[in-house]
């Protein structure tokens, strides 16, 4: 669901340039796409087509995310600048921000993507309680804990299979001059690339050891060996190539060090599943003004307005978690 939710929202990111400008100040599709035997797909049927594909659905998330914004603005708890500067610090200290930048295609962009995120931090901030013992024990959750504690680790791009020979093709595909993340793409099995070219932080002493082993025998920039690893009991071993895209230092972060951090993501939690929270959000979309100029989806105003209950008895739909 995250990896889709990812997908959709990079999607929402290019719509909504087009349709609403999203605060993007480089606003307008690029001249060319793609070319073909030198012929160029042009920017603008690009976005007609995704327009035509996804407009549907990407416009009612563009009118509550602005919904949401509203009620945050209301409520005296408004999205600001900072805090955004804030995420994107947050993930060059993580060693994200890069790949997220790929993936939405600029800083603004991705700004743009977390603003529906820090609403719902800066709402659930004012509108639920946490003791220090409630924010010690997410901060010292396993899968939070390492964000913030851990030892000298690389980060990397992985192409995996199940199957042997399509790794020692990938092998040779690359030392034939391919592209690394190209040949993740079509020689890792696809459960492994569904959100693109599969890449991971790999520490000493944490996860598996044939790895672990790979990622610290080889420099950074350069292409390891085929290995295998152990995968646990879903999918038994592996067949593997890395590449080490990056070198990232120990971090030992207190929890008083990243407080405010911890509270945030406790309040997007709290947010994301109490039906409470996304009621009130339908009662503020039913009272908004909601006016579509696009001629095509006039009509959707009262679905917006009114959408169908959803399997997840109103938790939020298709929305990515901090990263």
């Amino acid at each position: 669901m995250v990896k889709k939710a990812a997908f959709f929202l990079a999607v929402v990111v290019i719509l909504g340039v087009m349709l609403v400008g999203c605060g993007n100040k480089q606003a307008g599709p690029p001249a060319s796409v793609a070319t073909v035997d030198g012929k160029s797909i042009s920017g603008s049927t690009y976005y007609e087509y995704l327009n035509m594909a996804w407009g549907r659905q990407v416009l009612p998330m563009l009118v509550e995310q602005q919904v949401l914004l509203n009620w945050a603005e209301k409520e005296g708890v408004p999205v600001t600048e900072e805090q955004l500067d804030k995420q994107i610090a947050a993930m060059k200290r993580d060693g994200t921000y890069e790949d997220q930048i790929a993936s939405v295609g600029g800083e603004q962009a991705l700004k743009d993507r977390y603003r529906d995120i820090q609403a719902r931090m800066n709402l659930g901030e004012k509108m639920y309680k946490f003791t220090d013992s409630e924010l010690t024990t997410l901060y010292n959750n396993p899968s939070l804990h390492r964000r913030y504690v851990h030892g000298p680790r690389k980060r990397v791009v992985i192409i995996v299979s199940m199957d042997a020979k399509k790794i020692a093709d990938a092998e040779k595909a690359i030392k034939g001059g391919m592209d690394f993340d190209a040949a993740a793409m079509k020689y890792s099995d696809s459960q492994f690339v569904m959100g693109g070219p599969a890449k991971t932080p790999v520490e000493k002493g944490q996860g598996p050891e044939g790895l672990q082993n790979a990622a610290d025998e080889t420099k950074l920039n350069e292409v390891s060996k085929p290995f295998a690893f152990v995968a646990g009991q879903q999918f038994g071993t592996l067949n593997a190539i890395l590449k080490v895209l990056a070198d990232e230092p120990k971090a030992d972060l207190k929890f008083k060090d990243v407080k405010a951090e911890v509270k945030g993501i406790a309040a997007m939690q709290k947010a994301m599943s109490d039906p409470s929270f996304q009621k009130k959000l339908d009662a503020a979309k039913k009272k908004a003004d909601i006016v579509i100029e696009l001629p095509q989806y006039k009509y959707m105003v009262d679905s917006i307005k009114n959408p169908p209950p959803s399997a997840g008895m109103g938790m939020p739909q298709m929305r990515p978690a901090p990263k």
